[in-house]
C-alpha cells in the first residue's frame, strides 16, 4: 500500500492493554471497510509481552496495522502516533472507545469530501447533545461551541499537512498534548463540530484510569489553556468565561464522585483544596453539595419507581 492512497489514519496510542484493545480493533475491522484506504497506527508505551505478540499476529493479518512501540511519558504517546501516521487525515481514537459500525467509511468519505477545502473539524460524539454538525465562521466561535469538551482528545481529528506544518512537534503540553494541535489554527474560515456519534467507550472502572493529579489537571492546567488564548487575543473574555463556568460544574462532578462519595479511582486527588482556588473556590464547589446529592437520590427514587 503505498503512503499516498491512504485516506485516513485511525491513530490509537496505549500501554498494551488487551482487554481494551482487543474489542477496539475488533470494532475496527469487523467493518470490512477498504482497507487500501486507511491504516491504523497504535503507539505502545507499555510493557506487556502478551499484547506484544497479539499486536504482531494482527499485523500479519492486516496489512494496514502499524504497531509501534514507544518510550514517552503517558499521554504523549498520543503525539508518537500522530507522527508515525501517513494518511492525509488523521483521527484519534482513545483505547477504551469502540468504532461503532459504519464509522470508517463516514470518516473516509468525510476525507473525500472536505480534503480540497480541509476545514478544521472536533467530532464530538453526542457530547454536546445536538447529534447534528455545526459550523462556524471563527476560532472564537469554535471554542466557545466546544466548551469544556475541548480537554478531551477523543474527539480529536485532523489533517496530516496542518500536523506537519506546525512550528515544532516538540514542547506538547504534559497533560493536555492534544490541545497544541486543537487550537493551533486560529484564523480560518471554516470550524466544525460534527456531535454524530460514532464512537462507543467501554465501560470500566476509574481504579484503572490514570494516575495524575486530577485536580490540578482539569481546575488548573486545562483552564490556564484557555486563559492563555484570551490573553493572547484569540478568543473573547466572554468565551473564556463560558469555558471556564461549564468547566466548573465538571470539575465539581469530580469532587462530588472522588472525594465526597469517595468512589474508588487511580487519579490522585490529594491536591483539590490547593488546585480549586486557583481558578474556582472550595467554598463554590461544597455549598452545591446538598443539592447534587439530593438530585442524584431522587433521580434514583424516580428511577426505581419507574422499573416498578
Amino acid at each position: 500500500m503505498k503512503n499516498k492512497d491512504v485516506l485516513l489514519s485511525i491513530c490509537i496510542p496505549t500501554y498494551g492493554v488487551m482487554e481494551w484493545m482487543m474489542p477496539v480493533l475488533d470494532s475496527i475491522y469487523s467493518q470490512a471497510a477498504d482497507e487500501n484506504l486507511f491504516e491504523v497506527v497504535v503507539t505502545d508505551n507499555g510493557n506487556n509481552k502478551e499484547f506484544y505478540d497479539k499486536m504482531q499476529e494482527i499485523a500479519k493479518e492486516h496489512k494496514n496495522l502499524k504497531y509501534i512501540k514507544t518510550e514517552s511519558y503517558s499521554f504523549l504517546n498520543e503525539i508518537d502516533s500522530y507522527k508515525n501516521a501517513s494518511g492525509k487525515f488523521i483521527k484519534f481514537i482513545n483505547h477504551r472507545t469502540k468504532v461503532n459500525a459504519g464509522t470508517i467509511d463516514y470518516l473516509i468519505n468525510f476525507v473525500k469530501n472536505n480534503e480540497k477545502e480541509k476545514p478544521i473539524v472536533y467530532f464530538s460524539n453526542g457530547s454536546l447533545n445536538k447529534r447534528l454538525i455545526v459550523e462556524l465562521e471563527d476560532f472564537d466561535s469554535y471554542v466557545r461551541e466546544l466548551s469544556f469538551y475541548s480537554s478531551w482528545s477523543t474527539g480529536m481529528a485532523f489533517w496530516k499537512e496542518h500536523f506537519d506544518a506546525m512550528p515544532s512537534h516538540d514542547g506538547f503540553n504534559d497533560l493536555f498534548p492534544h490541545t497544541n494541535i486543537l487550537f493551533d489554527r486560529k484564523n480560518e474560515k471554516k470550524y466544525i463540530v460534527d456531535d454524530n456519534v460514532l464512537l462507543e467507550e467501554i465501560p470500566v472502572s476509574h481504579k484503572n484510569k490514570g494516575k495524575y493529579d486530577l485536580f490540578h489537571a482539569f481546575a488548573v492546567e486545562y483552564v490556564s489553556i484557555i486563559l492563555d488564548l484570551y490573553r493572547q487575543n484569540y478568543i473573547s473574555y466572554e468565551t473564556f468565561e463560558s469555558v471556564r463556568k461549564q468547566n466548573f460544574v465538571f470539575v465539581r462532578n469530580l469532587y462530588y464522585d472522588f472525594v465526597f462519595k469517595k468512589e474508588p479511582c487511580s487519579y490522585d486527588i490529594s491536591n483539590f483544596d490547593k488546585s480549586i482556588e486557583v481558578f474556582y473556590s472550595k467554598k463554590a464547589v461544597k455549598n452545591r453539595i446538598p443539592f447534587m446529592w439530593a438530585k442524584r437520590v431522587l433521580k434514583k427514587i424516580l428511577s426505581f419507581k419507574k422499573k416498578k
